[in-house]
């Protein structure tokens, strides 16, 4: 994880009502302070993907191996690891784990988020997973697949400075990013909600990440500064790491008080607020994950 979920622009921007100037005490820095900042909300991110079922909730594309069989129909049925499905990248099938037929951009059908259906009939009488092998795999026959794919919420931040009227953005991780997909640029005092061209062809991943323009289907509303969050992910899934995230500045300073008894943390953000106990946060932010998170 490179990019929290959210940024520490629209974190100092959300009502917490807390001090954020002496995050790292004794620094009169404030690119330190605003970097201590980030720390703690890569963290906080982090804690939401455990929460979810220690699954990344930001796209990210992720190898799937497993036995199965396929259908009469010369079909295969696939149960995602990781949710949301967005696009599976390639699909090998076969008798044995060394010997796979990969089917490019294979025709899928998503069920829910929670199924796949996999067409391999399409192959006709090409050989596979061996040179003997023609057509498609018998009815019931147990196969050894391999789905690469694509998951998650879009969680980027924009790559470059934008301005009303421009008909494409440059985002810092294009991943997940499809074409016609809403995402929403979370800039205070210049949100927006944008919608991808349907012209866009989806980048693939790289390592590093590469900065990609993104067409879109309408000009800007809004100048927009770079950093700020280019997001996907659902507005309370955001909120709940910023729970998470004031939850952890708000550790009280006095071991009588501090709803995390076994640490020995304290914090100059509380100052004089009255709140005493932050676990209110903490439950209301997994209750919001919970509804999100992976179920096999």
């Amino acid at each position: 994880m490179l990019t929290p979920y959210v940024s520490t622009m629209s974190f100092v921007a959300h009502p917490t009502y807390l001090d954020l100037d002496d995050l790292r005490s004794g620094d009169d820095s404030g690119a330190d302070q605003t970097a201590a900042l980030n720390d703690l909300l890569l963290m906080a991110s982090r804690w939401a993907d455990n929460r979810a079922g220690n699954m990344p909730l930001a796209a990210h594309q992720y190898t799937q191996n497993l036995r199965t069989s396929a259908d009469r129909y010369g079909q295969v049925k696939i149960h995602p690891d990781h949710i949301p499905f967005i696009s599976m990248t390639s699909f090998g099938y076969g008798y044995t784990p060394t010997s796979l037929t990969t089917l490019a951009n294979p025709s899928v059908w998503p069920e829910d988020d929670r199924n796949l259906v996999v067409t391999i009939g399409a192959t006709g009488m090409t050989s596979w997973a061996g040179s003997l092998q023609f057509g498609t795999p018998a009815a019931g026959s147990r196969l050894y697949t391999q789905s690469v794919l694509l998951a998650g919420y879009v969680a980027t931040v924009l790559g470059g400075a934008a301005d009303q009227g421009d008909t494409s953005i440059t985002v810092t991780d294009p991943t997940g990013i499809v074409p016609g997909g809403e995402y929403r640029i979370w800039e205070p005092g210049s949100e927006e909600y944008v919608t991808v061209a349907t012209t866009y062809t989806p980048a693939a991943v790289t390592v590093p990440l590469t900065p990609t323009s993104i067409p879109l289907a309408s000009p800007l509303l809004n100048d927009h500064a770079s950093g700020h969050d280019f997001s996907g992910m659902p507005e309370d899934l955001r909120l709940a790491v910023i729970n998470y995230a004031v939850s952890q500045l708000m550790r009280p300073d006095t071991a009588a008080e501090d709803s995390y008894p076994d640490t020995k943390l304290d914090s100059g953000t509380r100052q004089d607020d009255p709140r005493k106990d932050a676990s209110g946060l903490v439950a209301e932010a997994e209750r919001i994950i919970s509804t999100y998170a992976r179920r096999r």
